[in-house]
């Protein structure tokens, strides 16, 4: 019992969450069993349209899109959705905003119940000021870097949040030791896949913590 994400979900079943869920017929499961479930898109601008495909590149796209994603979820309001923006820059953040919100309102989706997460946190300000919640994704395997390169990019994470106001700091489970040590008071949203170089009862002590801290308010868990 004590190694089952099955476990883990009925102790914290508001914070623990569905990982790569970007089809239907796997929302429509994760619906069962999670409050929230992350999936992938891209924004596509072509002439013809704007629009999100739920989709993890490399993978091949199944043509599905973010509406048609969310318009299958009508009887699931209350569910919470973590986006992993793929591709989110300077020149579709303004479109991409619009066209979310455009979404949401169309659907009546509360806006608070999303989580729109890039790499490039500078670009996340329009979501936020449509009232999305907004998440920057760290660089990833701090747990690996020596201390010299730590400290850089500590002090660089530092600076980008230190400009945003009720930004999420998201990133793998391996690495909460670090964000709890530098930004324990930050709100953070994690993901655990797999356990990599950890051992398995350490790894599932951490996971334990992590779920108890009141500033972690998901954790990722695969779900097949």
């Amino acid at each position: 019992m004590f190694n089952s994400n099955e476990t883990l979900r009925f102790l914290f079943e508001n914070k623990v969450w569905a990982h790569k869920v970007n089809d239907i017929e796997k929302l429509h499961k994760a619906k069962e069993k999670f409050k929230g479930v992350e999936l992938d898109v891209v924004f596509i601008n072509n002439d013809e349209d704007l629009f999100f495909d739920v989709n993890h590149p490399p993978d091949s796209s199944i043509n599905l899109s973010l509406t048609e994603y969310f318009q299958s979820m009508h009887e699931a309001a209350d569910c919470n959705y973590w986006i992993d923006f793929k591709n989110l820059k300077k020149d579709n953040e303004l479109l991409s905003s619009a066209r979310l919100d455009s979404i949401t309102n169309a659907l009546d989706i509360e806006k608070t119940k999303i989580i729109v997460e890039s790499t490039n946190p500078s670009f996340l300000n329009s979501f936020r000021n449509k009232g999305f919640h907004t998440s920057y994704y760290l660089p990833v395997d701090l747990n690996k870097l020596d201390s010299i390169l730590l400290k850089s990019t500590i002090d660089k994470i530092r600076k980008n949040i230190s400009l945003y106001d009720n930004l999420y700091i998201s990133a793998n489970y391996q690495d909460y030791h670090i964000l709890n040590k530098y930004f324990p008071d930050r709100k953070k949203i994690l993901w655990f896949t797999v356990y990599g170089s950890m051992n398995k009862i350490k790894a599932r002590i951490l996971l334990y913590k992590i779920l108890m801290d009141r500033n972690v308010d998901a954790l990722l868990v695969p779900f097949n």
